[in-house]
């Protein structure tokens, strides 16, 4: 979850994210395929989400044209939202509780 602190007891309600929200097969499914979800995840049933912003290459007017700046995480309502060629969607995570793949399926997430 990016940045989020590593007890997810902490973790605030409308949490921002570029790993949008997916179906249980679908999380089961990744977790089995995803050889970094394998060592690590965190499963959360999401109830409620908006799409907030965009993570992207982000540009700044230049003398010759536009300069790329780096990497950014822009939210929807910023004005530099036109400088941002856009690579994933940040999605906030406006309602959710945290969930066990293994209780809900009946079997380890990685089978």
């Amino acid at each position: 979850m990016g940045d989020a602190s590593d007890n997810p007891g902490d973790w605030p309600q409308g949490l921002e994210t570029a790993h949008p929200p997916v179906c249980l097969p679908c999380a089961t499914l990744s977790v089995r395929a995803c050889p970094h979800l394998r060592q690590r995840f965190v499963a959360l049933r999401v109830r409620a989400w908006t799409l907030a912003g965009v993570q992207g290459a982000l540009y700044q007017p230049g003398l010759n044209g536009p300069v790329l700046t780096g990497a950014a995480g822009i939210p929807f309502e910023d004005p530099d939202i036109g400088w941002v060629i856009a690579g994933q969607l940040i999605a906030s995570l406006d309602r959710f509780t945290f969930t066990d793949i293994q209780a809900e399926t009946g079997g380890p997430p990685g089978r």
